[in-house]
């Protein structure tokens, strides 16, 4: 965690807490260093969890333009407690322009785009019903990806065939897997 999201993370913790009286039984904060707000209602939908490389710049100013953006909607988190999952969505802006191919039986199109969303879908319980293991436990599915045009209008849409897969440590689908799967 840098420095400048602590000081975010912060800024939003205390603005949360501005003008509500401390109540008797108000929960402990969390002992693990994590920031857990007490309402989310005030903050926009789309919250920046992360930025990722795009290209690979030869100068500094061109590494720059190579940063894309990616964002969660807190607004979008659901879990079911029947089978342990979570499901999130998420948004890349990428700094590049991205390619997407779509076919139909008559013809192949090329899209450009630089923003795009994901339906992710998380395991987020180890075991089943009766206590086995479960073998897809931290696993994820790409749900739908959605390719967005002009005024954040979905202009192609994809549902991958579900495969579970492991987030790799650092990537995006590592670092929202605890957010989905928080209370699960």
């Amino acid at each position: 965690m840098t420095l400048r999201t602590l000081a975010c993370a912060i800024a939003a913790l205390t603005l949360t807490a501005c003008g509500q009286p401390q109540q008797d039984g108000a929960p402990a904060a969390p002992s693990d260093g994590s920031v857990t707000l007490g309402s989310a209602q005030s903050l926009p939908d789309w919250l920046l969890v992360a930025r990722q490389r795009d290209c690979r710049g030869e100068t500094p100013a061109e590494e720059r333009e190579c940063i894309g953006e990616v964002h969660f909607n807190q607004r979008t988190i659901t879990r079911n407690t029947a089978d342990g999952t979570a499901d999130i969505w998420i948004q890349v802006r990428h700094a590049q322009p991205q390619l997407f191919e779509m076919e139909s039986a008559t013809t192949e199109t090329l899209i450009r785009f630089t923003n795009e969303r994901l339906h992710y879908r998380f395991q987020c319980r180890e075991t089943d019903a009766n206590g086995a293991p479960l073998e897809n436990f931290g696993h994820f599915i790409v749900v739908e990806r959605q390719i967005m045009g002009e005024a954040e209008v979905v202009i192609a849409r994809d549902e991958p065939t579900p495969i579970y897969r492991a987030p790799i440590r650092g990537s995006v689908t590592g670092i929202i897997q605890p957010i989905a799967c928080r209370g699960s």
